[in-house]
């Protein structure tokens, strides 16, 4: 009894990571989200693990919400040297491989925030505020999949948690290792999406200002003095060391290419915001706000607005929690005597801050993806609500902080299973998909569809021919992912289109509900030109052998290659084995 009363809240952490990862990793292959740009990655990671790391990009995946005169604007590196890493670690280019980094910093997103809430909270509450992000509906869809933001959430945490002890420890040689660590987490967190690089940057250096107080004079005759000024200096060396490292590839590619990618990174700054009216962009960042709020806490609010009947129970919850949560830590940071709670406590308003600023621009273009950069907010407002109701009624409060967390997991458990419901059914039939919230089109297609319907085209085709096959444009360079994953060098692979080709065979891949007129309306045919010789239903997918008896057959025809490329846009990019072409040789 004496173990558990000493390391309960351990236990109760465990507890909260063991169920966290089951709904992490439950049936992860087959429901995994493979779609255009996971496609795009693995294919990339693919060559990478087939012909060495001097295959390695410079620069990263492109940042899609921009559009430039000439060019793309590219993230760095770090996201598919992660990939990379879990390849040669599980020898193997299977999908979910390259989805283990962004299931493993989710998981561990969990104790860290435990971590970083301790420096303000009791364990009690700490704990209510970890379970209540290892459980919520939209972070653990987040957690599921490949994509270059969905690790952000851990390496924001990362960076703050090292920023607050640097700022509040008293000893020079800790202090700069804390540095370091938010020079680490800044660095990393800042190739994975353009939003975490502003949020990143721009919150820790307002927090740095108000730590400082510079709008003190003191505190400028105080910076001034010669130990301040080299601390200064060695303190300035240690975060360009890191950056500097962490950066090397991007600042390698830009040497080479004459500065493209900061000459891009200026000129998306520069570039002019969606033309709407100032009033109309306030109302639509703070509408689409209280929506994701909602859905970060409830699970609910995925689909219409925020001005929605349905909604507006939640809403009004998010709205709440927001607003309450938000008016105590300004007040209690007013009167706090400890600069490491009153630093944690700005901090929480910072990050909200900056980003309903960030997110003013593009106020109209918002998706749930936006909202990895303040993730843990809503439950550590949550957590300050608890501490001031246990403040003013005592014990007797602490059940009530009780109840809203049961209640609060216990709705987003149940959007969760849900989900998986759904995301099960979908295996083999056609259903409506409302939960799967990474894109604005929803079509509730998996891994699992999908290499259901490029396993039966590949058992079909005869030795000697050509594959040719349509499916919808984001399901594309999957379908030829899975495709080429069966390393049969003799088959040749291509986007459907008629030609003479006397050893093609056609493949359609269709939404099934409609069957054969979903087939003529994809292809813009009439029904009477095709005929199907056999199809089979792969969930939301229909995949048919078709034969266009009308074609004219060619015994001369001559197959031109194809131009087409695996990945968008590679020619803008320089490799490892460019840069050094005598240590990566072939």
């Amino acid at each position: 009894m004496d173990i558990l009363k000493r390391y309960w809240a351990l236990l109760v952490l465990l507890a909260i990571l063991l169920g966290a990862v089951f709904v992490r990793t439950y049936s992860l292959d087959e429901w995994l989200y493979f779609k255009m740009d996971q496609a795009r990655d693995a294919l990339l990671l693919t060559d990478v693990l087939e012909n060495g790391p001097g295959s390695l990009p410079l620069l990263g995946p492109r940042v899609g919400a921009v559009e430039l005169q000439q060019g793309f604007l590219r993230l760095g590196p770090i996201y598919y040297y992660f990939q990379y890493l879990s390849g040669i670690l599980f020898h193997s280019s299977e999908p979910a491989v390259f989805a283990y980094p962004d299931v493993f910093f989710s998981i561990a997103a969990i104790p860290l925030l435990y971590i970083f809430a301790r420096l303000y909270f009791e364990k009690r509450h700490a704990l209510m505020v970890t379970a209540l992000y290892a459980f919520s509906f939209l972070i653990i869809q987040y957690s599921r999949f490949a994509w270059n933001p969905n690790s952000l959430q851990f390496f924001i945490l990362l960076s703050f948690y090292g920023l607050i002890r640097f700022l509040n420890d008293e000893h020079a040689t800790s202090k700069r290792w804390w540095l370091a660590l938010w020079a680490l987490g800044s660095a990393i967190g800042s190739q994975l999406h353009f939003f975490g690089f502003f949020s990143l940057l721009g919150i820790s250096g307002l927090l740095m200002l108000f730590h400082l107080k510079v709008w003190k004079q003191s505190s400028w005759k105080a910076f001034l003095h010669k130990e301040q000024l080299r601390q200064f200096a060695i303190f300035s060396t240690i975060v360009i060391g890191v950056f500097a490292i962490l950066y090397t590839p991007v600042i390698l590619s830009d040497s080479l290419r004459g500065g493209e990618n900061t000459r891009n990174f200026f000129e998306a700054l520069g570039s002019k915001a969606e033309k709407k009216p100032l009033v109309d962009k306030l109302q639509k960042t703070m509408t689409e706000n209280l929506r994701y709020s909602c859905l970060l806490l409830t699970s609910e609010c995925y689909a219409g607005d925020a001005n929605s009947k349905e909604n507006l129970p939640f809403v009004a919850i998010a709205a709440f929690v927001l607003l309450v949560g938000g008016t105590l830590a300004f007040r209690r940071a007013r009167s706090e005597q400890s600069e490491l709670r009153r630093d944690f406590l700005v901090l929480t308003l910072l990050w909200l801050g900056v980003f309903i600023v960030l997110t003013e621009p593009v106020s109209f273009q918002l998706r749930p993806r936006f909202y990895i950069v303040i993730f843990a907010i809503p439950f550590l407002f949550l957590g300050f609500l608890y501490e001031f109701l246990e403040e003013r009624f005592g014990k007797r409060a602490r059940w009530a902080s009780l109840v809203i967390t049961v209640g609060i997991l216990a709705i987003n458990m149940h959007g969760t299973v849900l989900w998986f419901e759904e995301q099960a059914r979908a295996q083999t039939k056609a259903v409506s998909a409302k939960r799967t919230l990474i894109l604005k089109t929803k079509d509730g297609v998996t891994l699992g569809q999908l290499r259901g319907a490029a396993d039966w085209m590949y058992a079909r085709i005869k030795p000697g021919n050509t594959l040719y096959y349509y499916v919808k444009p984001e399901h594309q360079r999957p379908i030829k992912f899975l495709l080429r994953s069966h390393k049969d060098e003799s088959l040749r692979i291509e986007l459907l289109k008629m030609n003479g080709d006397p050893h093609a065979q056609f493949f359609a891949i269709t939404p099934a509900k409609n069957g054969k007129k979903n087939i003529a309306k994809k292809l813009k045919r009439p029904e009477a030109e095709f005929t199907i010789l056999d199809s089979k239903q792969f969930g939301e997918l229909l995949v048919s052998e078709l034969d266009f008896p009308s074609r004219n057959i060619s015994e001369a025809f001559t197959y031109k290659e194809s131009i087409e490329k695996d990945r968008e846009g590679e020619d803008d990019r320089i490799y490892w084995k460019d840069v050094l072409p005598n240590f990566f040789k072939e």
